[in-house]
């Protein structure tokens, strides 16, 4: 059995602290914290941990699910930016893939273009 790190998640209220919404992209959250202690916070999106990476201060940062659907995290004390970015690795895949497809294409064609030429003379 594999054991998962303790997380402590923080215990105090802030009553004064605020989380807004800047941004709803297809692809990207943005959201503007500002709270005096460490809180914990729960977003109205669903968890999927495939592709989505959460960063504050653009900083990569664990987040967490919770009751089973919600997506949570950990905020610092402070005024910060929080971001959700679906970056799937099978899509960074795909693009290695392609432009080496793309690389390979053009120098069989620049290839052949020069073998031609050479050819001929």
């Amino acid at each position: 059995m594999i054991k998962q790190k303790e997380i402590k998640f923080p215990q105090e209220k802030d009553s004064t602290a605020t989380i807004a919404l800047l941004n709803y992209d297809v692809t990207t959250l943005t959201y503007q914290s500002k709270t005096a202690k460490e809180q914990f916070a729960v977003f109205s999106e669903i968890y999927y941990k495939d592709g989505w990476n959460a960063y504050v201060d653009g900083k990569l940062t664990p987040h967490f699910r919770v009751n089973y659907v919600l997506r949570g995290m950990i905020v610092p004390a402070g005024k910060h930016t929080i971001e959700f970015k679906f970056e799937p690795k099978v899509i960074q895949q795909g693009k290695i893939i392609s432009l080496s497809s793309y690389g390979l294409l053009i120098f069989i064609t620049v290839g052949w273009f020069f073998y031609e030429r050479k050819k001929k003379v």
